[in-house]
C-alpha cells in the first residue's frame, strides 16, 4: 500500500553466511524465479505491473531488464512452465482508481490511520489470474476468473505432472488446471534440482 521503492533482489552465500543487495529501488518487488537456462532470473515489480530479468552470467551479467512492463494485472509469483515458458499470478487487476492513488502517497497514508483496512482503496483482487509468459517476455497465454466465484487474489501457480494447481492467500480452497498438451511427468524439483538417482 506504501509503493515506496524499497524492493530489493538479495543473494546469499551459504558458505560464509554473508547476504548481499544485487538490486534495490523497486516497488514491491516479488516472485523470483531462476530461468531455465540457469543464467539469469525473473523477478515480479508488483506495483509497477512489471517483470524484471537479472542476468547471473554471460555478457549481460550483473544487469537487469524489463522484459514485461504496463500489465493490466499485479504480478505475484513466477514458476517455471514444463514447455520452457514461465507462469504468473495477477493478484488482482488494475483499476483507474488504485493506479491514481499510487501516485499520491500522503493520500494512502491518510487512508491506512484513518480507516478501517477492510475500507481501503484496493486493486481489483476479485479478478486474479494466471499468464504464461516467455522468456523474451511475449504473453503467451492468459486465465483468469472475472466473476471472482471460483479464485479471486491468485498469488500463487505451480505446474506439476500435466496440471496447473492455483492457489491465493485470502483464498480458502487449491484450484486444478489440466493443462493441454502438457508433460505429465513433469515437476518443477526435478526441472530447478535435477531428477532424483
Amino acid at each position: 500500500i506504501e509503493n515506496r521503492a524499497t524492493g530489493r533482489l538479495l543473494v546469499y552465500d551459504p558458505k560464509d553466511g554473508s547476504t548481499k543487495t544485487l538490486l534495490d529501488g523497486y516497488r514491491y518487488t516479488n516472485g523470483v524465479c531462476m530461468a531455465h537456462d540457469g543464467k539469469s532470473l525473473f523477478f515480479a515489480e508488483s506495483w509497477a505491473c512489471r517483470v524484471h530479468r537479472y542476468w547471473l552470467e554471460g555478457p549481460k551479467a550483473g544487469t537487469a531488464e524489463c522484459v514485461i512492463r504496463d500489465m493490466p494485472g499485479y504480478p505475484d509469483n513466477i514458476n517455471r512452465a514444463s514447455d520452457g515458458n514461465y507462469w504468473m499470478a495477477w493478484l488482482g487487476m488494475r483499476t483507474p482508481s488504485f493506479d491514481l492513488s499510487l501516485g499520491h502517497p500522503d493520500m494512502r497514508k491518510r487512508m491506512t490511520r484513518r480507516l478501517p483496512q477492510d475500507e481501503w482503496l484496493f486493486p481489483n483482487i476479485n479478478t486474479g489470474g494466471v499468464v504464461k509468459f516467455n522468456e523474451k517476455g511475449g504473453i503467451v497465454e492468459a486465465m483468469g476468473d472475472l466473476t471472482g466465484g471460483a479464485h479471486p487474489m491468485v498469488t500463487s501457480m505451480r505446474e506439476h505432472k500435466g496440471y496447473l494447481f492455483v492457489g491465493g492467500i485470502l483464498n480458502n480452497r487449491i484450484g486444478r488446471y489440466k493443462i493441454a498438451g502438457a508433460d505429465p511427468n513433469w515437476t518443477s524439483p526435478a526441472s530447478y534440482w535435477g531428477a532424483k538417482p
